[in-house]
């Protein structure tokens, strides 16, 4: 495929097999790390050897990718906190301790008994510690929830995570192993002294100025259930979401608008593009507005908490934008692969998260397919077009994320393409009054008659998702999707991707 001929996807793909091989096989860190060095050793006395010949010789290119492969499996094991002698999990007394320190890192999605949080562990019986721990504080009316970067004093045990009681049920103990969270906690708040509540981190003052919007919000005279929406669509937390609406989205197949991702992000950009062309006529233009854009971007994905859709977004665009300024094409796959590359090595767990899965195979979905099936039918009239490239956009995405999405949530939305070809155009609207309403709440300039019209316009949103997703006979639940039918799946479609471009027999044959 022509693809493989660009380095960077090689690279990727490289990459990508080692970090697989790290979280599967538990490879000893120091032999991996002194293989690597001896391959990057032997990779450099290779290439002095045979400088002018380099593009002849196969082996420099195994040995390049083996090094890549390399730093892959290495990149996964420095970021295993396991493999740290100072881990709580290392030491022999961990089942006895008794005093604990810890910071907050993370607010989760609370149940109906405990407010939930991700810990990182300060010291244990007074002694400085590394891990993560999953904290349950009993739910208190009369109790505020606990800021990012609060410290906090406890004596308690630690408890095991329960894991799944029925078969192939979601393995809750395995997703928070890839947040390196091995054990947790269940607290009161009689229980728990508060040392600090002051934020020390980029991630603590992003969540001090959501909780400073949320209050001003609220004052304006936002609902409950409005302002959750607002949070999810525009600040990237869904925690407050009522079950019942979350579940409208899901049914709907809608969802993925409630994940800040590169729809989000892209529609952003477009506005940052718009907003800051008159920069362009000062002298430094074209060097100041990309440095503006790409830090306003990454200061928006710390603030929607830097999940895996919208790290990969604003990846991806930061380097679009980068090579719109140098004046060259960028080329989608190669973009692709280059966020997919430093993200992974930054965050090789990444790759096994769903939402990164899903974000990666829906752009890829609409890059390779979405141009052949508007080819099929090109409308003269924008009236008809704009509707049409959304419907092939959104097809183009199912057909990239229906194979995962069948094995992980085991349930298809027929209606797809009617609730996004409703939400999707006004979408933009709804992100840019948005925006606009979060900017003026700030400097507490907010007038009734936007807050009356922005809620007026979520809660139409909401009763749209909650009308298409009443037709539940269109909601195909239940269905058994194993790992070797994905990628039989994956197969299906890349080969039949390449019968459309070569229409050969070979590929009608793999196919």
């Amino acid at each position: 495929m022509k693809l493989l001929n660009f380095t960077i996807i090689k690279f990727t793909l490289c990459l990508i097999i080692g970090i697989v091989l790290a979280h599967y096989f538990n490879l000893n860190f120091r032999i991996a790390l002194y293989s690597s060095l001896g391959l990057i050793a032997m990779l450099g006395i290779y290439w002095l050897a045979i400088r002018q010949k380099i593009n002849r010789s196969p082996y420099f290119a195994i040995l390049t990718y083996l090094c890549i492969i390399s730093i892959g499996i290495n990149a996964y094991n420095i970021k295993n906190e396991k493999l740290r002698p100072r881990h709580y999990t290392n030491l022999e007394t961990s089942s006895t301790y008794k005093s604990i320190s810890f910071k907050i890192e993370q607010r989760l999605k609370p149940d109906a008994y405990n407010d939930k949080y991700i810990a990182s562990l300060i010291s244990i019986n007074d002694e400085s510690i590394f891990g993560r721990l999953l904290v349950n504080i009993k739910r208190d009316s009369t109790q505020d929830c606990l800021p990012v970067d609060a410290v906090l004093y406890t004596k308690t045990q630690f408890k095991n995570i329960q894991k799944p009681l029925n078969p192939h049920q979601f393995d809750y103990s395995k997703y928070l192993e890839l947040k390196q969270v091995y054990h947790q906690l269940y607290l009161k708040h009689n229980e728990i002294l508060i040392l600090s509540k002051q934020p020390t981190t980029i991630y603590g003052y992003a969540d001090q100025l959501r909780s400073t919007i949320n209050n001003n919000l609220v004052k304006a005279g936002f609902e409950n259930d409005v302002l959750s929406i607002i949070n999810a669509l525009l600040l990237g937390q869904r925690q407050t979401i009522n079950k019942h609406i979350y579940n409208n989205y899901v049914n709907s197949g809608t969802i993925h608008i409630l994940a800040v991702s590169g729809l989000h992000v892209g529609i952003i950009l477009i506005m940052l593009n718009f907003i800051l062309r008159p920069l362009l006529y000062l002298k430094h233009g074209r060097i100041l507005r990309p440095l503006i854009i790409i830090s306003l971007l990454w200061l928006f994905a710390v603030v929607a908490g830097l999940s895996p859709s919208v790290t990969r977004a604003v990846t991806m665009f930061s380097i679009i934008s980068f090579a719109q300024h140098l004046k060259r094409p960028a080329n989608i796959y190669n973009t692709l692969a280059i966020s997919a590359f430093l993200i992974l090595l930054i965050k090789p767990t990444f790759l096994f998260k769903v939402g990164f899965q899903m974000s990666y195979l829906a752009v890829l979905g609409i890059v390779s397919i979405q141009p052949i099936l508007y080819k099929l039918w090109q409308p003269k009239y924008l009236i008809l077009d704009y509707p049409w490239q959304i419907f092939t956009v959104t097809l183009s995405a199912q057909a990239g994320v229906v194979p995962i999405s069948l094995f992980y949530f085991h349930q298809f939305p027929g209606l797809f393409f009617i609730s996004n070809l409703v939400v999707i155009p006004f979408l933009g609207l709804i992100l840019g009054i948005g925006l606009f309403v979060i900017l003026l709440a700030l400097i507490n300039m907010l007038p009734d008659f936007l807050v009356v019209l922005y809620s007026g316009i979520i809660h139409s949103l909401n009763t749209f998702i909650a009308w298409v997703a009443e037709f539940e006979d269109f909601l195909f639940r239940d269905i058994p999707f194993p790992l070797i039918q994905v990628i039989c799946a994956y197969f299906i479609i890349a080969a039949s991707v390449q019968v459309y471009k070569h229409k050969t027999f070979r590929w009608v044959h793999f196919a």
